[in-house]
């Protein structure tokens, strides 16, 4: 099988910014280059260091050279005991006649599981023989104990198994590779380590600069596309690349310039603060698209700014233990009010500003001062210790964040979900705008299409 890297191939570059921070050219053509190694946090919090490196590799759990050697049902534990070469493995009874791949239980066309399962008694589930097919790259089980399951046969290749091994380091690669690969998370003396740069035509066109830049934006959480042409629907094409626009009530594509009497702060040539578009929905777009068609010529103003917010989160779990713990528990009143093009609108939704699953790890990031509600629906005495948690998360916001200035033809593509981003202000006068369309993708599609991508090249 292929192991896959993304590549860090071509010269670096530095971006017309506010500060130099290169950006590395990815050639889909290029060998496979390893990513920088893994450097570990500082203890101390006042300049902690980036943690980048790491790799989303893409392994088979199993060879074409192995085979069952033996083959038995531990009654006791209701377990299939399978010997492969020196190697053991169990697989539970029940599993096994949940995914029977005969005609019968399992349909192919769509890969689907049509067991009847208004019939299905775990209880009832008896393996009556066990053998090893197909020169030992086979499992055939023979059911029984019910009138309807009497002979039943149910036949599983060795790969298909070890793929779906119980074993826990099994289960953690297949979701690091498969489900959602682990983020690598970035300070601001990482940046010029993590942020790669593709060309527009070449995501459009190939399936592996395609793959790259869906891997490098999970990964790291921001990517640069260069050259697109600077007309109003190349973010449409790109969104198209991957799946389809996320539509929300601000529309499909949006322009972000400067205009007057508007609903949004975005809109306004003040500065920006740095945020997560849509904390009010409960399922927020994923992904940003901010592609440049015209920028501020001004020397000063108008740049980006972005900080990895799960870096930020992880130093105050770190760090600051309590400032995570209320960040994480506390509900916050997230709003949006007012009118566009699609009509009028009022969003509400209640989420913590740092969202963590069931496993501990981060989900989600929500954070904007001016879509956060005065309702804040929360015991009275959590108020001021979560303001003043609130205020370190920004404090080191602010330090590890980044900023550059895109140019005309850039698409800066970011997880909506983990970084935060804003933008300096500046004079707008008929002589000096800044023109972006902006559009969004949701993480649903992207990781679908990475494993289709993934399917069809490993």
């Amino acid at each position: 099988n292929l192991k896959r890297n993304l590549t860090t191939t071509g010269r670096r570059h530095t971006f017309a910014s506010s500060g130099t921070h290169p950006f590395r050219t990815v050639a889909s053509s290029s060998p496979s280059a390893p990513l920088p190694a893994d450097r570990e946090t500082s203890e101390d919090p006042p300049n902690p260091r980036a943690k980048s490196g790491g790799r989303l590799v893409v392994e088979s759990s199993t060879s074409p050279r192995r085979q069952i050697s033996e083959a038995t049902v531990d009654t006791n534990r209701a377990r299939v005991v399978l010997r492969v070469d020196t190697a053991r493995y169990e697989f539970p009874v029940v599993w096994l006649r949940d995914n029977c791949q005969c005609e019968r239980c399992f349909h192919g066309g769509s890969s689907s599981r049509v067991l009847d399962w208004e019939r299905f008694d775990v209880d009832r589930v008896k393996v009556m023989q066990v053998r090893v097919v197909d020169s030992g790259r086979s499992l055939e089980l023979v059911w029984g104990n019910e009138e309807s399951e009497e002979g039943h046969r149910s036949v599983y290749g060795l790969e298909w198994l070890l793929k779906r091994s119980f074993k826990e380091e099994d289960t953690e690669r297949y979701l690091k590779e498969w489900y959602r690969p682990e983020p690598i998370v970035w300070g601001v003396d990482g940046f010029g380590e993590v942020l790669r740069e593709f060309s527009f035509d070449e995501v459009l066109r190939d399936d592996g600069a395609l793959r790259q830049w869906i891997e490098a934006l999970i990964a790291y959480g921001v990517v640069m596309i260069k050259g697109a042409p600077l007309t109003e629907n190349e973010c449409r094409r790109l969104a198209d690349r991957v799946g389809f626009i996320r539509k929300t009530h601000y529309g499909e594509e949006f322009i972000v310039k400067a205009k007057e009497g508007t609903s949004n702060v975005a809109y306004l040539s003040t500065p920006l603060q740095m945020h997560t578009d849509l904390p009010y929905y409960d399922y927020k777009p994923g992904c940003n698209l901010l592609h440049c068609l015209v920028q501020s010529n001004n020397r000063v103003g108008g740049e980006n700014l972005i900080a990895d917010g799960f870096y930020v989160a992880e130093q105050l779990r770190h760090h600051y233990p309590d400032d995570f713990r209320l960040l994480s528990e506390t509900l916050v009143d997230w709003s949006d009010l007012g009118s566009d093009e699609a009509g009028s609108f009022h969003s509400i939704y209640r989420a913590p500003v740092i969202c963590i699953g069931r496993d501990g790890r981060l989900e989600r990031i929500n954070h904007s001062v001016p879509q956060r509600d005065s309702h804040f629906s929360v015991p009275i005495d959590r108020v001021e210790p979560w303001y003043r948690a609130m205020q370190r998360f920004v404090t080191i916001l602010h330090r590890e964040a980044v900023s550059f200035k895109t140019a005309p033809g850039d698409i800066l593509t970011f997880s909506n979900v983990r970084m935060v981003h804003g933008r300096t202000g500046y004079t707008d006068t008929a002589a000096n705008t800044r023109h972006i369309v902006g559009a969004y993708l949701d993480w649903d599609e992207i990781y679908s299409k990475l494993r289709v991508l993934k399917a069809a090249s490993d």
